[in-house]
């Protein structure tokens, strides 16, 4: 079997992708290939609204079944994608079946870090990221009534909380003093240790599980330095990794990711890759980076996947400029950022209230890189025009950090 487009992965970037091919080729054939059990959703509610009752499991997809009926979509999910071969523009799936293409995406985003302790492969722990733990947690909370949550990524965060609004007891275990240190000013994640201490989550900091042994219904967890925890379920949030072993095998160029250029083709002919598993240049900054934010797989799959058709129909490539947003909610406190959020950079406060309102200006030699803000979403768009005009620091105060009121 034979296919005008290709595409390897089931979320978001993919899903946008299929809108983007469309945008520009009503007719060409197109197959969706997905590990998943479930059509491509959005992942954020699974942290978020899904636990506030604010979303439900039928708004998650991000198209209905209909849709790729009526685009003429080959949807096939459960499908495992085990070798390409760019040279003769075919892959295969792990039935065997083979499958050529005239353009290929590569979208295959992230899968969890794993926990190295000594029992961490047990059904009491689980790595959160997708919508089967999502159902597989839901359906456990019925019998527990504490969890340890292992790691400070945004995930971690967000569990806590969801967790806390359930009356479940949570213990988070930081491996740092605060949450996300390679991202967060000392000052900002210090703060969320005590958000978290005053909604009633045990937060123990310098700290990882060893070793996790599950008896009678209880979890007997202990420390790298000795401290004893019981619990009933084992959360782990120790980061996310590309899944690019697909790409490399094919001899694609990677990096911390898939390496694209400004259009998303990949280093081979007729390859692109987009979303988490991408790294592509990012203008306003001058350097590659790879983003895992579902604001950036949206945006990159769509241009990638009209790119793609533009390729088959002789048309111009664009290139991706737009300036993802990274965020995460812990109870009521809004994060947004933009830009290189990294704490080697130096960085500036700006409060209209503290902990509650501001702004965190991540500088290089006194100029803006990256702007996270605190319950400012009003001021995205000013906090990414000051990245992109590499802005002076100096000149910024908190009046011009005032939100716009509307």
């Amino acid at each position: 079997m034979h296919y005008r487009y290709c595409i390897v992965g089931g979320g978001v970037a993919a899903a946008a992708a299929l809108e983007g091919i469309r945008s520009v080729d009503a007719e060409g054939s197109v197959l969706l290939l997905s590990r998943e059990n479930h059509r491509p959703y959005h992942r954020p509610p699974l942290t978020k609204d899904l636990w506030t009752g604010e979303r439900t499991l039928e708004q998650l997809p991000v198209h209905p079944d209909d849709w790729y009926r009526e685009q003429r979509v080959d949807l096939r999910l459960r499908r495992e994608v085990v070798e390409i071969d760019p040279e003769k523009r075919v892959l295969w799936d792990e039935s065997g079946d083979e499958i050529g293409y005239d353009e290929l995406l590569i979208a295959t985003g992230c899968r969890p870090r794993r926990l190295q302790a000594m029992g961490a492969e047990q059904p009491c722990v689980r790595h959160f990221r997708d919508l089967e733990d999502y159902l597989e947690l839901e359906h456990r909370l019925q019998r527990v009534q504490h969890v340890a949550i292992v790691g400070g990524g945004f995930t971690a965060l967000e569990m806590c909380m969801a967790l806390r609004g359930r009356d479940i007891g949570v213990t988070l275990v930081l491996p740092e003093e605060y949450p996300m240190p390679r991202m967060l000013p000392r000052e900002l994640g210090v703060g969320i240790v005590e958000y978290l201490r005053d909604h009633d989550v045990e937060v123990v900091t310098g700290e990882t599980l060893d070793r996790i042994v599950e008896s009678a219904g209880h979890v007997h967890a202990r420390t790298r330095g000795g401290s004893d925890l019981t619990t009933q379920l084992v959360l782990v949030d120790v980061g996310g990794e590309p899944l690019v072993e697909l790409a490399e095998a094919a001899g694609l160029d990677i990096d911390s990711g898939i390496v694209v250029d400004e259009a998303g083709r990949a280093s081979q002919p007729h390859v692109w890759a987009a979303g988490d598993v991408a790294e592509f240049p990012y203008p306003a900054l001058g350097q590659l980076m790879r983003v895992e934010s579902s604001d950036h797989a949206e945006h990159m799959g769509r241009l990638v996947g009209a790119n793609m058709a533009s390729a088959c129909t002789g048309a111009p490539l664009s290139a991706y400029d737009h300036m993802p947003r990274k965020w995460f909610r812990v109870g009521e406190l809004l994060f947004e950022g933009v830009g290189e959020l990294s704490a080697r950079l130096d960085h500036e406060t700006l409060w209209l209230e503290p902990g509650r309102e501001g702004a965190f200006l991540y500088t290089w030699e006194g100029r803006v890189r990256g702007v996270l803000l605190l319950g400012l979403s009003s001021r995205l768009e000013w906090a990414r025009d000051l990245v992109r005009t590499n802005a002076l620091a100096a000149e910024i105060g908190p009046t011009l950090l005032a939100p716009v009121r509307h």
